[in-house]
């Protein structure tokens, strides 16, 4: 009788605690999605520098807010570690994570994302000058009680500076040039997609088709190069510019002929079907 009961309060214990269990888990991660959704000052180091005792006793994380290295070599070290390997660090939570090489490809995209600021060079490339790389969070806008921010938002604005040109498949395209500005200073990012005729509209650009962009302060400058794609139509070529609040769409007309439908005069093709023309 005795094992019975000792059995029923194990049995009791083991259901309250799976029905606790849960509930600390929700809240935990609740808590942890509310403090992410925020900027946050993001610390960025090479494992050489932590296993190599290359760091000052203490790191300024924001005015007034110091990170003892001694905290930081708790978090991060481990048996695993290697002088390759390079760390993420979050003050707030005290968590430390050791990239991956997939990790490394999105790192500027990731950073924009826990701190809110955009950074023009690779970190990864000043991080070979010093020893580790404190991301500021971005600060936030002011808000009044109901609900307005007290400095507004400007949307971004800019310009495709090739509106439309009919190019034959396979000949080389006019550059098509995006500039985009934003009067807040806010960083930009751009993203492609295109449209061919009345199909769904896709993301990126159509091969052989390629594309660069050239951020600063404030401003962004993207060009689509390459061939004409195989396929005649009519491609819209599309440009969404984001500041992090508005948005803004810029997009060039690319008409692709096929290659019996070129126009020729005197022996040469007709320059009216293989120009860009600008907007005025």
């Amino acid at each position: 009788m005795r094992a019975c009961g000792r059995r029923a309060v194990q049995r009791a214990l083991l259901c309250g605690i799976a029905l606790v269990a849960p509930t600390l888990c929700s809240g935990a991660d609740a808590t942890i999605a509310q403090n992410h959704s925020a900027p946050q000052a993001i610390l960025l180091l090479p494992a050489r520098s932590l296993l190599e005792q290359r760091l000052p006793a203490f790191i300024q994380v924001q005015p007034g807010e110091f990170l003892a290295t001694a905290k930081l070599q708790h978090a991060c070290m481990g048996p695993k570690l290697r002088v390759e390997n390079l760390l993420l660090f979050h003050p707030a939570s005290q968590h430390c994570e050791q990239l991956t090489v997939a990790d490394q490809v999105w790192l500027r995209q990731r950073l924009q994302k826990l701190t809110g600021r955009w950074l023009t060079q690779d970190p990864r490339e000043r991080l070979r000058e010093q020893p580790f790389l404190m991301v500021a969070a971005a600060l936030p806008k002011a808000v009044v009680p109901n609900g307005q921010c007290t400095c507004p938002n400007t949307a971004p604005n800019g310009v495709a500076m090739c509106d439309t040109q009919v190019q034959t498949a396979g000949t080389p395209i006019s550059t098509v040039e995006y500039l985009s500005s934003d009067a807040d200073g806010d960083a930009l990012t751009a993203t492609f997609s295109f449209q061919h005729d009345a199909d769904p509209v896709q993301p990126g650009l159509p091969p052989p088709l390629i594309s660069s962009c050239t951020p600063a302060p404030g401003a962004l400058q993207c060009t689509i190069d390459g061939n004409a794609p195989a396929q005649p139509g009519i491609l819209q070529l599309m440009l969404s510019v984001d500041d992090g609040i508005a948005h803004l769409q810029l997009t060039s007309l690319l008409q692709v002929l096929a290659i019996s439908d070129r126009v020729f005069a005197n022996g040469y093709e007709n320059a009216a079907t293989s120009s860009c023309r600008a907007l005025p």
